[in-house]
């Protein structure tokens, strides 16, 4: 297995991607080598390969790779690579991942190497449709220097995917605020999602209020709200959706989210991730909740690659959605 990390600094974000490799050798007689070179954009590239027991494992890490989307903006993004080399001094990777594809290929000899790399990653515009930000091919080149290896730089928002060996995905993104959003994904393609915002401190005087209802996809749905001294604030909101793609496919999805402050009798909320940087999706509930029932519409949308790494929408279209209270305080409704 490999392990690729992804790390991106932008106006407002750094994004991770890592897959699960087993763990490097820490003891015995290691041998290193060292590289330092840059990539035909003018960034950064720093290597490093070792030896252990006749296995040859290499990092290669890449400080500032700029993206172009099509709307015409720009990102930069740090990507570094853990992988195992083959016997000889060439590596390649290509991996196609609902949220990037990456492929990076080359050689790292005695005394320097080259080789080439893109990028491409699948992002919202601003008027919510999906567009592909990419790198194109690049190429590198790198001296030997058996010297330390530059660092990544640091952000404030981070995305962190995990790959296991039945197929799982975890895709994990947390804010410099305590924000997090969770997405896994299943080898079948099924697909859930949580956003949960930082905890803060606890209330002296809070009400509950626990829904269950369905959407207009049969799908069922909850939300458990808090009256907070004089505030109604939105504790917990699950949906469970199927997003239809661009190419035919589908998305099982659960969405959940909580945080906000809601106005009265109402169930309205949105989840943009508005990170300059990455825009990953856009989901949103409008409705009337009572204090014993509620409906009201929704729609999410979600930017993936399809199988010709081109960016491509995910979107459940405008569902409509209908909640009944169940808590002790609930009066007794026949949905």
């Amino acid at each position: 297995m490999t392990r690729t990390r992804i790390v991106g600094a932008g106006v407002a974000g750094l994004m991770v991607l890592s897959m699960l490799v087993p763990a490097a050798a820490s003891a015995g007689d290691v041998r290193y080598r060292h590289y330092r070179g840059q990539t035909s954009q003018g960034g950064l590239v720093s290597a490093k390969t070792y030896v252990k027991d006749a296995t040859r494992d290499g990092i290669i890490d890449f400080s500032s790779v700029t993206l172009d989307c099509e709307d015409g903006s720009q990102f930069q993004l740090g990507v570094a690579f853990d992988l195992p080399m083959p016997p000889g001094e060439t590596f390649g990777l290509d991996h196609l991942y609902p949220f990037a594809a990456v492929h990076v290929h080359g050689r790292l000899g005695v005394h320097g190497g080259s080789g080439t790399l893109s990028l491409a990653i699948p992002t919202l515009n601003a008027d919510e449709q999906a567009q592909l930000c990419s790198s194109g091919e690049l190429t590198w080149q790198v001296e030997r220097t058996d010297a330390g290896s530059a660092s990544l730089p640091s952000a404030d928002v981070q995305m962190q995917v995990t790959s296991r060996a039945d197929g799982t995905t975890r895709t994990v993104f947390t804010s410099d605020d305590g924000t997090t959003r969770t997405v896994i994904t299943r080898a079948d393609g099924t697909t859930r999602s949580f956003v949960t915002p930082e905890e803060g401190t606890a209330p002296t005087s809070v009400r509950l209020r626990n829904y269950r209802g369905r959407t207009s996809q049969v799908l069922p749905m909850f939300v458990v709200t808090a009256k907070v001294d004089s505030t109604i604030q939105l504790r917990k909101l699950y949906v469970v959706e199927t997003l239809g793609c661009e190419d035919g496919t589908e998305l099982r999805w659960l969405f959940f989210g909580h945080g906000p402050t809601l106005p009265p009798a109402r169930l309205d909320f949105d989840y943009v991730s508005t990170q300059e940087v990455f825009r990953q999706e856009a989901f949103h509930i409008r409705g009337r909740l009572g204090t014993h029932v509620g409906s009201g519409t929704a729609s999410d949308a979600i930017p993936t690659l399809n199988a010709d790494e081109q960016a491509q929408l995910c979107t459940t279209g405008d569902l409509t959605w209908r909640l009944w209270r169940t808590d002790a305080g609930a009066r007794i409704i026949v949905p």
